[in-house]
């Protein structure tokens, strides 16, 4: 169903946003004019309706199982180096 489409000015639209957003968000379409002259229009969105939160990371998306090794510690090594801290920055300046 066509509801009348409101034609307000630009400073009655400033006055009356929520009024219009409101309207809008009713399925009515408002037509913002500037000196009776239309400029824009203003309708609601049509969003998509929300789906499930889905579990994060690709192993879960695929229902593969993570290994026990998953969850140990990473070597020292790799840890430095994420780190920033490689073994040539730990070794004595001019050696």
């Amino acid at each position: 169903m066509r509801y009348p489409m409101h034609q307000p000015n630009v400073h009655e639209v400033r006055d009356n946003l929520a009024e219009y957003l409101a309207a809008a968000e009713r399925g009515e379409e408002v037509l913002i004019c500037r000196r009776n002259q239309p400029v824009a229009r203003l309708v609601a969105l049509q969003i998509a309706p929300r789906r499930e939160a889905r579990p994060l990371g690709l192993a879960a998306d695929a229902g593969t199982p993570l290994p026990d090794s998953f969850f140990e510690p990473l070597p020292e090594e790799l840890v430095r180096a994420l780190a920033g801290q490689t073994a040539a920055a730990d070794a004595e300046p001019g050696l």
